[in-house]
């Protein structure tokens, strides 16, 4: 037995070495694998998606300016089912999903005269089993929507719509704004002005509650929390607009270009329910905790994405990842709904190592009991003979 023993355990142990080193690779290479993609799915055109409830739905967009294609609509499963495609009758260039409905800014192409091209917009509302509910005539460069009402910003104003597309209250502002984010209690508005960039707040109601200036854009909230940049660095904010800490952005992650007074940068930004902070960089993706601590950090740059509302998972624009905080034994399925807190392909492998080794220690143990056998059997013979032959 302690011969069966050593084999077995000499069997297992270089049987899993191989396992056992590459999933230490793995877990120290910082990757991070997708458990699906839109490869099957999309034609090449500009994606943006969004969760909704256990649902990723995807618009993509003909990225040829001169086409009056209207978008594809795709609603998947969280595991990647495509569950429903459709056509909306123009491009959409913003959207939200509430309440079994997909709220969408979109814009038709009127006439094209030379490098000139005259357009009209629209808000419009289709329900996710692809019917139109109200198409309304209103110019909206983005959208969002919270409790029940569709906050969108043009240029010099922001307005509100309610779920029937019915206008609530429409506002002039300052400046332009370019991006807009709202809450139950607070609506949050980027804004630019000559080259100067601030962030107005506004209640639901439409009544102005506070403003921050010195280049200042909100990327995100939780409705507990602000996540803000400048051009050199983020931070986070109450939602009074008081800053609760801020850190500096590296160089490669400043401005790289501007289109008509507005900053595009190399760096994207979320906070997900419980006020982690999720950081792509030009060559990093960080996610700090709610007091700017690095909590996790992957060589790896994830681009634009965004994030499931329980966290659990994060789409880049073409995959869909298990978030890393949420999948500590790297096995790509949330740690809880996994049977067991352990790398499912590393517990196979090991499992596959085990059952190899037990075969085969005991074919070993057997052939040498069987061998075994057979010379005592020998031996039992020839002493029969020896003893016939001494008689």
């Amino acid at each position: 037995m302690k011969r069966w023993v050593k084999i077995f355990l000499g069997s297992f142990i270089l049987l899993s070495l191989i396992p056992l080193m590459g999933y230490y690779d793995y877990t120290k290479s910082q990757a991070y694998e997708p458990i699906w993609s839109l490869d099957k799915f999309t034609t090449g055109g500009f994606i943006r998606g969004k969760f909704y409830d256990d649902k990723l739905v995807v618009a993509e967009t003909n990225l040829s300016i001169f086409s009056n294609e209207g978008s594809i609509i795709m609603i998947f499963s969280e595991r990647g089912e495509l569950l429903k495609r459709f056509k909306t009758k123009f491009k959409v260039y913003s959207f939200a999903v509430a309440d079994n409905t997909l709220f969408v800014s979109e814009s038709k192409i009127l006439s094209i005269e030379g490098s000139k091209i005259r357009t009209q917009s629209f808000v419009s509302a289709y329900s996710l089993d692809r019917k139109l509910l109200w198409r309304q005539n209103i110019s909206t460069f983005a959208l969002t929507y919270s409790n029940g009402r569709i906050f969108g910003i043009d240029k010099g104003k922001i307005f509100v719509l309610n779920t029937n597309g019915n206008l609530v209250w429409k506002k002039r502002i300052e400046g332009n704004p370019y991006a807009v984010l709202s809450c139950e209690k607070l609506i949050i508005v980027s804004t630019e002005n000559m080259r100067r960039y601030g962030v107005v707040a506004f209640s639901p109601s439409g009544n102005f509650l506070w403003k921050l200036e010195n280049d200042v854009s909100a990327l995100d909230t939780n409705c507990h929390h602000i996540l803000m940049r400048g051009s050199n660095w983020y931070g986070l904010f109450d939602m009074n607009g008081n800053e609760l800490w801020v850190r500096e952005v590296s160089l490669r992650n400043q401005v790289i270009f501007k289109k008509d007074g507005i900053s595009f940068y190399n760096f994207y930004a979320h906070i997900d329910k419980n006020g982690n902070v999720y950081l792509s960089e030009a060559d990093s993706f960080t996610i700090l905790d709610t007091n700017g601590k690095v909590i996790a950090r992957y060589n790896k740059p994830i681009g634009y994405f965004q994030i499931s509302q329980d966290g659990k998972l994060i789409f880049d624009g073409y995959h869909v990842f298990v978030n890393p905080l949420y999948d500590k034994d790297h096995d790509k399925i949330p740690d809880d709904e996994d049977i067991l807190p352990v790398n499912n392909e590393l517990l196979y492998q090991l499992s596959l190592a085990f059952g190899i080794s037990f075969i085969f220690a005991s074919l070993y143990e057997w052939r040498r009991k069987k061998e075994g056998r057979k010379a005592h059997e020998k031996y039992l013979r020839l002493k029969r003979e020896l003893d016939k032959r001494s008689l």
